[in-house]
């Protein structure tokens, strides 16, 4: 295998391993959205769902960004593609909100709408549900997804809002969903011979260790 079929081939793997990171993430979707809606509709607000919501989405934002990462440096792979333009696409401005939320603390004080934090907003059964954690001291909108009254349906169906800006996580999604099916018809990886598999190559190992009662020391070799 020459230097540039060994770098492919470790990149592959590497985006396949990220890909399963975030389809892994995403399979919680339905859990984390469902136990904030479930508490809606019984007329109750709880600040845990609201914390697990912001915890889901940044995580999906660092994870989709990731991913689009070691996409571009895929070899031969040409980033002007149509494959990779679509990617692109999908993905947006994620990588302006990620680099935004890792360094906040640069942009406290500002005269952005919206909170600090941004707000997660979603449709489900025709009813939108916003996540929002409301700043102090100011007056903040809390944005949400806009309504088409002429079609009589929402724009998006899952945005993370910052400052008035939209960031369609469910189009990021579809992209990163399409772009590795693409990818998986392109590449094919063998390991000595043999189709890679992700179950062929993990570890998860418990190490025990018998520590001495204290003030006292290890036995001699």
């Amino acid at each position: 295998m020459d230097k540039i079929d060994s770098r492919l081939a470790q990149v592959a793997i590497l985006l396949q391993r990220q890909y399963l990171l975030l389809r892994h993430l995403i399979d919680t979707t339905d859990e984390v959205r469902g136990r904030f809606e479930a508490s809606l509709s019984g007329g109750t607000q709880n600040l845990g769902n609201v914390l697990g919501v912001y915890n889901y989405v940044f995580a999906l934002v660092d994870h989709l960004v990731r991913y689009e990462k070691i996409a571009s440096g895929i070899p031969k792979l040409n980033q002007k593609s149509a494959e990779f333009r679509s990617l692109d696409t999908a993905m947006g401005d994620l990588k302006e909100i990620r680099n935004q939320l890792q360094h906040i603390n640069n942009d406290v004080e500002n005269t952005y709408s919206g909170p600090l934090l941004g707000a997660v907003c979603w449709v489900s059964e025709k009813k939108q549900y916003i996540a929002c954690l409301n700043d102090v001291g100011r007056e903040r909108s809390s944005p949400g997804i806009i309504l088409d009254t002429h079609r009589g349906a929402y724009l998006q169906d899952f945005c993370y809002v910052y400052d008035g800006k939209y960031y369609d996580l469910s189009r990021a999604i579809d992209g990163v969903e399409t772009f590795n099916k693409f990818l998986n018809e392109a590449i094919h990886v063998e390991v000595n011979g043999k189709k890679y598999s992700d179950e062929d190559h993990f570890m998860a190992i418990c190490v025990a260790i018998n520590m001495p009662s204290p003030g006292e020391n290890f036995p001699a070799a």
